[in-house]
């Protein structure tokens, strides 16, 4: 699965996200479930991870101030499965 991500990351480095995925479009619908279950718990995993590493409470909202590479290449990954989802008229879980 981390292959999957691997792949995906380096597609959204030079592929508009609204594109279709040459890397998720080959996936069956289960596949493609299994690896928005993947991406989303390493997205929260590196939130975690930032949180506990840097952050500070302000004016009431969380600042997280670290691992923002990985955050932010998560976050898109995940959009990108979720995209692909829809498209597919699967229900995102």
């Amino acid at each position: 699965m981390d292959s999957l991500l691997t792949k995906l990351a380096d597609e959204l480095l030079v592929k508009d996200i609204t594109e279709r995925s040459a890397v998720l479009g080959p996936l069956s619908d289960d596949e493609l479930e299994a690896a928005y279950d993947h991406v989303l718990e390493q997205f929260a995993l590196e939130l975690l991870i930032g949180a506990d590493k840097n952050s500070e409470w302000s004016d009431g909202k969380l600042v997280i101030d670290a691992n923002h590479g990985p955050i932010h290449l998560l976050q898109a990954a995940f959009y990108a499965v979720r995209l692909e989802l829809q498209r597919r008229k699967l229900v995102c879980r």
